[in-house]
């Protein structure tokens, strides 16, 4: 489970990532893409196991890219939280 405190900026924000790592197949993500409702405001996103670790690798992959440089502060602010988290998962 994710807490997701900016839903549309982190859906927009993996959307970006999505569309940018062109190469970076993931039917995964983007089946869990679709199913995050467009509303603003906080959430609980219930994820397996290979949904985050495709999340991480992604984000490790658009963190390399100058799109990631030039993106809205609160789009990379709604990856940093995921990211946290995520990390702390796979520490535990």
């Amino acid at each position: 489970m994710l807490y997701v405190k900016d839903l549309l900026s982190f859906k927009s924000a993996i959307s970006i990532s999505l569309e940018v790592l062109s190469n970076y197949d993931n039917g995964l993500l983007r089946e869990f893409l679709a199913t995050i409702p467009s509303t603003v405001g906080r959430a609980r996103l219930e994820t397996t196991m290979e949904i985050e670790e495709s999340l991480k690798s992604c984000m490790k992959e658009f963190k390399q890219t100058k799109t990631y440089h030039w993106l809205r502060e609160d789009f990379k602010n709604a990856l940093y939280d995921i990211e946290i988290q995520l990390n702390k998962k796979m520490v535990s």
